[in-house]
């Protein structure tokens, strides 16, 4: 019996033609930049986590605008250079701050406002970050 798909939710946010992009503190991904986002915990929707991510993750409150990517991935691709085999339902959604203020995470690196052509250059965590930077 195969195992359930690891789900993770992300939140895509932008405000003055600028982007929110953490830097990972993680082992495997460590100094990449992706978007505010983490784990679907048991019990809660995909939107909830983005939700509670969001604010976990960048200190801001955020509702949900619309889908922007979702797709399953290899846990490969997610999680950087790790060997494993399953997969993962990744979900970035777009988000508009409605609240709170900008403050990093102690599992993250940093935390900063990008403008495009800037956000485009750093070392992102997965392929599609740089294709959803540029047509969002």
């Amino acid at each position: 019996m195969k195992n359930e798909l690891t789900k993770v939710a992300f939140v895509y946010l932008s405000q003055d033609e600028k982007i929110l992009l953490l830097q990972e503190g993680g082992r495997l991904s460590k100094g990449l930049w992706c978007f505010p986002g983490g784990h679907v915990d048991e019990g809660e929707s995909f939107e909830e986590a983005a939700i509670r991510e969001a604010k976990e993750e960048s200190g801001y409150q955020v509702i949900l605008d619309n889908i922007i990517f979702n797709s399953i991935i290899p846990k490969t691709e997610y999680l950087g250079n790790s060997t494993d085999t399953e997969e993962v339902e990744l979900i970035i959604f777009k988000g508009i701050i409605t609240g709170g203020a900008m403050k990093i995470d102690n599992q993250a690196l940093d935390l900063k406002w990008f403008n495009k052509q800037d956000a485009l250059t750093l070392p992102h965590r997965w392929k599609i970050i740089k294709d959803l930077i540029k047509n969002n």
